[in-house]
């Protein structure tokens, strides 16, 4: 069962770049994120106020820390999204462990392994392999945004960490962030061109809510019900449906050294899933 629900929440977060990629062509990052978030808000907000929960954190300042770089995160892959190729974006938001490593190594400060260092190294040659194809398409600036997004989520998910430890409830960390996540594109629609809301237009939207919202859903249950070392491993399986999605959608190809860019960094971001330890912040 374990590896039904990592391959559906991965099927599903594919999806949702999908959609995220096809919205682009219409709607400002703005309002992509604000409707990303939008189902999330409202329906944990429902089950807070059903099961009479308290809403409010109290570790407010690492909510805070978690939120801004989370929704920073969110954008900068979704601009990225909107720019390369499918595969390419995906691959570069899952960077994430690789730079959780980073992180620890440097924080921890203690000495790497040769897992680690191998690990770190192979992320990085897969970085500059697919790097090579969007400099010669003129795609330097989404690049660095899908790369920027993936430093992000690690930050992130460190963040979500120190929150677990310190007891706070997951649906409330996640609550805050879709509703944090929310505010901030409200308040930045005024500065950004609003589209003509089509039928077209709002089925879109609502996919890429849904379908991020299902997909958290099912990732988390697959947490629960087993090993998440395993669970590390097969999210990747998130980049070989996305690279089908590009073939089938755009016609995007993989040239071979893209091909062996994406390898490394699934194989480096699966290793620095399994054996990354988390520093004490």
């Amino acid at each position: 069962m374990q590896t039904f629900w990592v391959l559906l929440s991965s099927l599903l977060f594919a999806t949702m770049s999908l959609l995220v990629k096809l919205a682009s062509t219409e709607f400002s990052l703005a309002e992509i994120v604000f409707f990303r978030a939008l189902p999330g808000s409202v329906l944990l907000f429902g089950y807070a106020r059903s099961r009479q929960l308290p809403i409010w954190p109290i570790h407010w300042r690492v909510h805070g820390i978690r939120n801004v770089v989370g929704i920073a995160s969110m954008t900068l892959g979704f601009y990225a999204t909107s720019k390369l190729a499918l595969a390419t974006a995906s691959s570069l938001e899952y960077t994430a462990p690789i730079f959780m490593m980073l992180y620890v190594v440097v924080l921890a400060r203690h000495r790497p392994e040769i897992s680690d260092l191998l690990a770190l190294s192979g992320g990085f040659v897969g970085v500059l392999l697919l790097l090579r194809p969007s400099l010669q398409q003129d795609q330097l600036i989404p690049f660095l945004a899908g790369l920027c997004s993936g430093a992000l989520a690690a930050i992130a998910y460190l963040q979500i960490r120190r929150l677990s430890r310190l007891g706070e409830a997951t649906w409330r960390t996640v609550f805050f962030c879709t509703l944090s996540a929310m505010v901030l594109s409200l308040l930045a629609m005024p500065f950004v061109p609003l589209a003509h809301y089509s039928l077209r237009g709002v089925a879109l939207l609502t996919g890429v809510g849904l379908m991020g919202l299902a997909a958290q859903l099912a990732m988390t249950r697959a947490y629960s019900v087993g090993a998440p070392t395993l669970t590390a491993m097969l999210q990747y399986s998130t980049i070989i449906f996305a690279t089908i999605y590009g073939y089938f959608v755009w016609g995007d190809k993989l040239t071979w050294l893209s091909g062996l860019g994406l390898m490394l960094i699934v194989g480096s971001g699966a290793m620095a899933a399994l054996i990354v330890r988390e520093p004490q912040l």
